[in-house]
């Protein structure tokens, strides 16, 4: 496993992905006189989860880092497979949160709650996420 220099990209799409999943909480608390059923704790579940997820790849990314405590030949090395599991893993339970929070408000004859345009924004940076991960994880490369 080597490091690539793309963390910047990732870090910045997990940061546009948890900045708007706390917008799309906002709008569901405005919405709740008229969409009682919303669970106004979900959005900003994932928006926890999203941060999680960009510390996690910073640590898989410097346990991989040339001369770091992690790199190859060194103690930290065997934790880096769990950890590029983890983040795998959180990344898709991310993914299907996130599908799970829009549909909640999406279509159906459910009264609009504004948040429409947030879900515009965080599906591409999700996606962005996901591709780099999945690419880098299957070819045994940290994100950085």
């Amino acid at each position: 496993m080597t490091v690539r220099p793309d963390f910047d990209g990732v870090a910045w799409d997990l940061a546009t992905v948890s900045g708007a999943l706390s917008e799309i909480a906002t709008t569901w608390r405005r919405a709740l006189p008229c969409r009682p059923d919303l669970p106004l704790d979900l959005p900003q579940r994932l928006a926890d989860m999203a941060r999680r997820l960009a510390a996690d790849i910073r640590s898989l990314a410097a346990a991989w880092a040339p001369g770091a405590p992690g790199a190859p030949g060194t103690p930290d090395q065997e934790r880096a497979p769990d950890l590029a599991r983890e983040v795998s893993i959180r990344m898709s339970a991310l993914s299907q949160g996130a599908d799970y929070a829009q549909a909640i408000t999406a279509g159906g004859g459910a009264a609009d709650v504004g948040d429409a345009s947030l879900w515009e924004l965080l599906r591409p940076a999700l996606r962005r996420t996901g591709r780099t991960l999945t690419t880098s994880l299957a070819t045994g490369v940290a994100p950085v």
